[in-house]
């Protein structure tokens, strides 16, 4: 099996894990995450990395469902209109009976499989710092080799999740910029994982059909956050970081597949994957200083 095919299943088999732990904690972020880091050697990609996914991917039982759900709808009949106003009434309500039933008819109509998807994203980034980067991992996961036949597996696990607590009501657009926000927040050491912001701008910067909505949560989500305040650090960057950031290589790999024997190996890594992506965005000798920071206390 190929590389990309042996990841997609992986993604495919966490999607469909009975998971009873907190979103942000969820296989399927560490694996999406995973895959980005071994992605900087595809040629030799890490077999440590590779063995921790799969370990991974099979950590947790599996749902046995999901087809069950979408076939039971269909005998029942689709009715005359399916409105995606619907699914959302339905997942504010928190009736998760009412959710399953409303997102399995939008899937039966939805011509590419991932209308109700996107809806469920956009809902769950109402409640961003439970559910967001949860939610934006599992949309890369979905499109990573998509298949549409398996695209319910990934809607039924964010449905799965958004359930686990009351949803607050959809948020006015705040007037904020994101872009600017990006190219400072690394030194202000906000009280959020920097892996949420991370996954914030992604969502932000991304294309997607319901970007409006997404960009409305996301604005009053960044709005919550004093940035006036910044830190001074006086330390010099990490060896090895400067010449990843010019050239690419192994750096990031290196310390996943360190990481991987710790015991809190799998939030270090979403952490980790945050600061491989911001590392990617760097403008200054000052921000590789504070990458390097916030990397240090990863690999204490």
């Amino acid at each position: 099996m190929s590389l990309t095919k042996t990841i997609k299943s992986y993604f495919d088999h966490s999607v469909a894990s009975i998971f009873n732990g907190a979103s942000n904690k969820h296989p399927i972020i560490v694996l999406n995450a995973l895959k980005n880091i071994i992605g900087d050697d595809r040629q030799n990609p890490s077999q440590r990395l590779l063995d921790a996914m799969a370990a991974l991917a099979e950590k947790y039982p599996q749902r046995k469902d999901d087809k069950a759900v979408l076939d039971t709808l269909a005998k029942e009949g689709l009715g005359n209109t399916v409105f995606i106003a619907d699914l959302e009434d339905a997942c504010q309500s928190g009736d998760s009976l009412a959710m399953e039933k409303e997102a399995a008819r939008v899937q039966w109509v939805s011509e590419n499989g991932l209308a109700g998807l996107d809806c469920l994203i956009e809902v769950a980034l109402q409640d961003f710092d439970r559910l967001g980067t949860f939610a934006y991992h599992l949309q890369r996961a979905n499109i990573f080799q998509q298949d549409v036949k398996n695209t319910w597996h990934y809607s039924r696990s964010l449905l799965k999740e958004i359930v686990k607590a009351p949803l607050p009501v959809p948020h006015s657009k705040k007037d904020v910029n994101p872009e600017l926000i990006m190219n400072t927040i690394l030194t202000k050491r906000i009280d959020s994982p920097i892996s949420n912001f991370a996954a914030a701008i992604r969502l932000w910067e991304g294309e997607y059909v319901r970007i409006s909505g997404y960009r409305r949560e996301l604005s009053h989500w960044y709005s919550k956050f004093n940035f006036d305040q910044q830190i001074e650090i006086n330390e010099k960057g990490m060896k090895g970081l400067e010449n990843y950031v010019k050239n690419g290589g192994n750096f990031f790999i290196q310390m996943a597949e360190e990481l991987t024997t710790n015991q809190e190996w799998e939030l270090q890594i979403i952490e980790l994957e945050a600061l491989r992506y911001f590392s990617n965005k760097v403008t200054s000798n000052k921000d590789l200083v504070d990458i390097s920071s916030y990397l240090k206390e990863i690999m204490k």
